[in-house]
C-alpha cells in the first residue's frame, strides 16, 4: 500500500467516515502488521491468535479514534502498540491461567468481569452476524458493511454497488435488514 497518513489525517478520517475510514482502515491494518513478529517473539502465542489479537486491536483502536479516547498524548502507532500488546497478554494469560480453574457460577463475578464477559459474547454474536450476511449474498453484505460499519451515506452506498440512486440503497438496506432480522429471530426460535 502506497498511501501514507499522518495521525491527524488518520483521526479525521476515522471520524469522518464513509470512503476516507474505508481507506484509512487498510492502512492501519497494513501499515502495524510488522508489530505482530515483535509481541509473537515476547509471548510465544500462536499465529492464529496473534491474528485475532491484532483484528481486536485495531478494532479497539478505531474506536477510540472515533469517540475521542485517544488524547495525542503519543503517535497513533505507539497507541495501537500499547493495545495490541495488552490484548497479546490478556490472550496468553487465559491460556496459562485457566487451564485447572474450577468452574464459577456467573454471580461471583465482580462487575469488571461480568462487563469482560458480555464483551466476549458481543464479539462471538457479531461473528454469527457475519457469517449470516455472508450467507444473504454478496450484494446484501456489502450494503450492510458499508451502511452500519464504515458509515457510508446512501448516495456512495448506491455508486459503490452499482445501484441506480440513495433510495434504490435506502430500499436494499432495509430488505437485507430485514432479512438479516427474520434469520435471527428463526434461530432465536429454535434455541
Amino acid at each position: 500500500m502506497n498511501q501514507s497518513f499522518t495521525d491527524q489525517e488518520i483521526i479525521t478520517h476515522v471520524k469522518k467516515g464513509g470512503k476516507d475510514f474505508e481507506d484509512v482502515s487498510l492502512f492501519l491494518f497494513h501499515q502495524f502488521k510488522g508489530f505482530i513478529s515483535k509481541v509473537r517473539s515476547k509471548l510465544h502465542l500462536s499465529q492464529e491468535e496473534m491474528q485475532d489479537a491484532y483484528a481486536d486491536a485495531l478494532v479497539k483502536l478505531i474506536r477510540h479514534l472515533k469517540n475521542g479516547q485517544f488524547r495525542g498524548d503519543s503517535k497513533v502507532s505507539s497507541y495501537f502498540y500499547t493495545i495490541f500488546y495488552n490484548t497479546c497478554v490478556d490472550v496468553s494469560r487465559k491460556n496459562t491461567s485457566h487451564k485447572n480453574m474450577p468452574t464459577q457460577e456467573l454471580f461471583e463475578y465482580d462487575a469488571r468481569e461480568t462487563d469482560l464477559l458480555h464483551l466476549m459474547d458481543v464479539k462471538d454474536e457479531a461473528r454469527h452476524v457475519m457469517r449470516l450476511m455472508e450467507s444473504m449474498g454478496e450484494a446484501c453484505k456489502n450494503i450492510l458493511i458499508d451502511w452500519g460499519y464504515f458509515g457510508y451515506p446512501m448516495n456512495e452506498i448506491a455508486i459503490r454497488n452499482n445501484l441506480s440512486n440513495a433510495e434504490s440503497a435506502r430500499s436494499m438496506k432495509y430488505k437485507c435488514l430485514k432479512k438479516l432480522k427474520g434469520i435471527l429471530s428463526k434461530q432465536d426460535i429454535r434455541k
